[in-house]
């Protein structure tokens, strides 16, 4: 993924996320019950975790390839490592 593909993919969820957040202060607003709010909420924080597992992923590529890592067990234990840890923040 280039710079600019991952730029506009990161801005495009941080826009629904942003729109999420919205939504919530409308609910708080509205006097909606509890339940309904702490629903959105963990919609956002799952949003939050997969946009940081996103930019983990791509963070990670772009260190191996600038690092011009070219042993394959090394590049496979970094790449366990980078899935282990998106695995962990999209829980």
């Amino acid at each position: 993924m280039t710079n600019e593909q991952l730029r506009k993919s990161v801005l495009q969820r941080l826009g629904s996320i942003k729109g999420h957040i919205a939504g919530i202060e409308n609910m708080v607003k509205g006097n909606k019950n509890c339940e309904d709010i702490l629903f959105q909420l963990g919609a956002v924080t799952g949003a939050v975790n997969k946009l940081s597992a996103h930019i983990l992923e791509s963070y990670t590529e772009a260190c191996i390839d600038e690092a011009s890592i070219k042993d394959a067990k090394v590049r496979q234990r970094i790449d366990d490592l980078t899935k282990m840890m998106i695995t962990m923040l999209r829980k």
